[in-house]
């Protein structure tokens, strides 16, 4: 197999370059030729992988970047290579190494509304597209699964197109133990530090990502107690930010920055604690390294690994990484543990877990991608239409005038309105449903933009909608065929085809035809609860969030097993980066508007309320009081309206 990596810029140091190389490794080993592809390389190249640096003009920013993607793109030739595999985000990548979180999060949640109007955000949202697309044909190999909601949330990501890789950490840590005295004294004497003064360990390349800022306020407070302590940094990045830092703090002369090193089990074995209170870190291989060299570890949860710490005991959580007192105590009571304890956690981590398979694994994947390519939607855009076919609709439909197709279907009609038709049809023996919009016209448009809300014009806001459903976890329709033709918002025409959910009854008239039992009552009520606080937290509001519009089917429960209930008519649903506090409360008020005449307790709805707000209900009762009154007095309105009185309340 002839496999092409590309990165923009290698150095011997980078997690993400390690990675690479470690890959490209094993690849080698196992016979198959390897060609990277890079802006430029720094150090020693390796003996039998060809290393093609493809030089941008200008500065490595981002018109670096652009320029060195599209010259990459002139210069590669697809049909010499297998699978091209990238380890950074760009269009036309067979496989994506995912070592970076997710781009979009950040510049939707995590910065104000201009940053998306810069060139960086513009041409990163773009090549982050190109790859998370749920149209796209790229595989996903991860490092960690902390980022797949994300991109479920805002791509419509699917789980089968991703991979979790485990950790990839290098053997040779281990190798070292027998050698450790020795390799401390030689870093502590490089470092003219005594044997018996603390070393607190920062390493990693991206000093502000892996917030060093927090690292050195905490020691400074931890110096406080232990005068003759000391604190390296290892790694490539940029000390200048951080040297009035230094200063103010009083930590001239007990501030090292050794750079990137080649030796870090030497460095580890020299260290007494690994301090990484990072902002942000998707993996953190630092961190098995560490607990590997059996020292202690601090961490933020943010981090992917972290939670190895914890499984394994080597170390605590940073849950207030800015409190600089907390943290220097945090210190203290670690580095108060024997040493003895810490090696013996470290081979039993060592022996228990599965941290040394990452590249061996990640070729495993590449020769499967390689047999068997992603199936990927059918795509067709035109000025005028477009359209997508998805799973067995691609064999059933490809090559056909699809909207002549869809709009001949024939079957019995489930709904008839004057602007749509929901029509049932069956092909080889499966039944499906089309939903044809016939185009609102200005009128419906006009009302809609004089109440200050965006018109649904057709079948768009339910396929993107059905699309981070399925992508999220969330039982839903499964949409196999959209479509969209007409350039005039008023007469545009379109269509989606779901496949028929069979065997279900409406939750309402379950709830109103059954006695149901405690246990599967409240059962229930977490699964929506469950399903309520993903699609909240997705950026997604239903407006006709009605137990009318939820699905049960009951043979789930006769079995014994959680319920199967299914989320339907996203027809109005709209996605957003966060829902509006107001959209909230009128999906909550609708489901609690849907269950006022089926005999909930109050109990019941604080059990749901529970589980939606992922917090005790003292406190839901504390903090949120506003906000239940507004979902109660919208209920209350809409059961006026419907039943001319009162509704009795919980």
């Amino acid at each position: 197999m002839k496999l092409a990596f590309v990165i923009f810029r290698y150095f011997p140091f980078g997690g993400l370059q390690r990675d690479m190389l470690a890959i490209a490794q094993a690849a080698q080993a196992r016979g198959h030729s390897v060609s990277i592809f890079c802006e430029s390389w720094q150090g020693e190249k390796v003996s039998g992988i060809d290393v093609v640096e493809i030089k941008s003009s200008g500065f490595f920013n981002v018109a670096g970047v652009k320029n060195f993607v599209e010259a990459f793109t002139r210069q590669f030739d697809q049909a010499q290579f297998d699978l091209l595999v990238g380890f950074n985000k760009m269009p036309g990548l067979d496989v994506y190494f995912a070592g970076d979180s997710c781009f979009t999060k950040k510049a939707y949640e995590e910065r104000a509304w201009f940053y998306r109007l810069t060139a960086r955000a513009k041409l990163y949202l773009r090549y982050e597209t190109a790859v998370y697309s749920h149209l796209s044909k790229t595989h996903i190999l991860e490092v960690s699964a902390a980022e797949r909601p994300f991109f479920a949330k805002y791509y419509g990501t699917l789980d089968a197109r991703q991979t979790l890789l485990p950790p990839g950490v290098d053997r040779q840590l281990i190798s070292s133990y027998e050698l450790r005295d020795s390799a401390r004294k030689k870093v502590r004497a490089e470092l003219a530090l005594a044997d018996d003064a603390c070393l607190i360990l920062c390493v990693g390349s991206g000093f502000k990502t892996k917030g060093l800022d927090r690292s050195l306020r905490s020691f400074a407070e931890f110096r406080k107690n232990n005068p003759n302590a000391r604190l390296a940094v290892v790694g490539n990045g940029d000390a200048r930010p951080f040297r009035a830092l230094i200063v103010s703090l009083g930590l001239s002369d007990a501030v090292k920055f050794l750079g990137g090193r080649s030796d870090m089990a030497d460095i580890y074995a020299a260290g007494d604690l690994l301090l990484h209170p990072a902002y942000k870190e998707v993996a953190g291989n630092v961190i098995l390294e560490a607990m590997l060299s059996a020292i202690p570890v601090l961490v933020t949860p943010v981090c992917g690994y972290a939670h190895y710490v914890v499984d394994y005991a080597m170390g605590e959580l940073l849950l207030v990484p800015d409190d600089s007192k907390f943290v220097a105590t945090q210190m203290q009571k670690l580095l108060a543990v024997d040493s003895v304890e810490w090696s013996s956690k470290a081979e039993q981590f060592a022996h228990a877990s599965d941290i040394f398979a990452r590249p061996d694994r990640a070729v495993n994947e590449l020769e499967r991608i390689a047999r068997a390519p992603v199936s990927i939607p059918l795509v067709q855009s035109a000025a005028t239409n477009e359209w997508i076919l998805c799973d067995e609709m691609i064999e059933a439909w490809q090559g056909q005038d699809v909207f002549a197709l869809v709009a001949s279907l024939a079957g019995p009609i489930a709904r008839e309105m004057p602007d749509r038709q929901t029509l049932r049809f069956e092909i080889n023996g499966c039944a499906y449903y089309r939903k044809w919009h016939r185009g609102v016209g200005w009128r419906e448009i006009i009302k809609n933009l004089v109440r200050l809300r965006l018109p649904i014009l057709g079948a768009k806001n339910e396929w993107e909608a059905l699309t981070k459903l399925r992508a999220l976890a969330i039982p839903s329709l499964v949409p196999v065929a959209y479509g969209l033709r007409g350039k005039n918002p008023a007469k545009q025409q379109s269509f989606i085809v779901t496949r028929e959910l069979d065997d279900v009854i409406q939750l309402d008239h379950y709830f109103e035809q059954h006695s149901v039992a405690i246990k599967t009552q409240r059962s229930i009520l977490r699964r929506l609860a469950v399903m309520a606080r993903t699609l909240h937290g997705a950026g997604i509001n239903h407006r006709d969030f009605y137990l009318c519009h939820f699905m049960l089917k009951p043979a789930s429960i006769v079995a014994g097993g959680p319920p199967d209930i299914y989320l339907i008519d996203l027809h109005r649903a709209q996605c957003r980066a966060q829902v509006p506090l107001r959209w909230q409360i009128k999906d909550l008020a609708a489901l609690y508007y849907s269950t006022l005449n089926l005999g909930f307790s109050r109990r019941d709805i604080l059990r749901f309320l529970a589980v939606y707000f992922d917090c005790p209900v003292r406190e839901i009762l504390t903090t949120k009081t506003p906000l239940l009154k507004q979902i109660q007095r919208r209920a209350s309105k809409m059961y006026w309206r419907d039943f001319g009185h009162a509704p009795a309340l919980h």
